[in-house]
């Protein structure tokens, strides 16, 4: 008896062998199948070949198996019903009794804004849901998604840092605003340029657009204060006269809850566009795609 080389016998070749075991023709295993003839019959040559035995032999009524043949159909039909069924059990994600930690990269926009509402639709609809959230840093994020590390980054389009293996989804496209702690002109690219600035972040972000715009009108920012986030900002445009850039949804906010300035940037190329990227080795979690589709409903509604 031949010895049976695994790496030659591929599925095609089961279903071949499987259906003539049901059908005993040739012809009717190619219609099920919805092959030819002529490769219904190619593929039992090598089925021939590979296992050093004729395997179906023609008759009277049809082709009858060979005694080798009746031998490996039980498990032939076992490994293929075991593929289909395996193929059949979709994973399946479910928010209300899952436990599952999903970990994020976000910037401060993604904490002021988007989390408050993100979390109050978690707790409703997934109460054992839980998220952990990083500070976006100078990655293009590819390693880190691609390793499970992360599950998700929410950051912004431009500067374009986020690898281009990545997956990617627009979630909301903002405006800027410049905050003050006093009331101030309108805020002209010359008066713009007059002041001093705080600089909420430890590498760019939004506040490169206001850098770039400025410099097309021949003029530099002056930054007296760099912090890496928001938190600082309301108490220190309170007590000086420094300024800041952030986006108008976080500008409004901080105008409420602390009686500051806000004046909207409405310039052309002032606007940024929040991105949610992912590895394409996850795009078919169910629990990432139920996480995606949580966070688009929220960033639709501001």
């Amino acid at each position: 008896m031949a010895d049976i080389d695994m790496s030659r016998l591929d599925l095609n070749l089961l279903k071949v062998f499987d259906t003539l075991m049901l059908c005993r023709s040739v012809s009717e295993a190619a219609r099920q199948l919805h092959l030819s003839q002529s490769t219904v019959s190619h593929a039992l040559a090598r089925l021939r070949d590979q296992l050093g035995d004729p395997l179906f032999v023609a008759g009277r009524s049809g082709m009858q198996p060979s005694p080798r043949a009746q031998a490996l159909a039980p498990a032939f039909r076992q490994a293929l019903t075991l593929v289909d069924d395996a193929l059949a059990q979709a994973p399946a994600f479910d928010p209300a009794s899952s436990e599952r930690r999903f970990t994020l990269a976000a910037g401060s926009y993604v904490d002021m804004v988007l989390l408050p509402p993100l979390m109050a639709a978690l707790m409703a609809k997934a109460p054992g849901v839980s998220l952990r959230l990083r500070v976006l840093g100078q990655s293009d994020y590819e390693q880190e998604l691609e390793r499970g590390e992360l599950d998700l980054v929410l950051g912004f389009n431009e500067p374009a840092h986020l690898s281009p293996r990545l997956e990617q989804q627009p979630l909301v496209t903002e405006s800027v605003s410049l905050l003050s702690g006093r009331p101030l002109a309108a805020p002209t690219p010359a008066k713009l340029g007059s002041l001093q600035y705080i600089y909420p972040s430890d590498w760019g972000h939004s506040q490169l657009l206001l850098d770039h715009w400025l410099q097309g009108h021949g003029i530099q920012r002056q930054i007296r204060l760099q912090v890496p986030d928001f938190q600082a900002i309301p108490g220190v445009l309170a007590s000086t006269e420094l300024v800041v850039v952030v986006p108008s949804a976080v500008a409004g906010l901080y105008a409420r809850q602390h009686g500051l300035h806000a004046y909207p940037l409405a310039a052309s190329g002032l606007s940024f566009t929040q991105v949610m990227a992912w590895h394409p080795r996850f795009a078919q979690d169910p629990g990432l795609h139920w996480l995606k589709e949580q966070i688009l409903d929220v960033a639709s509604g501001v």
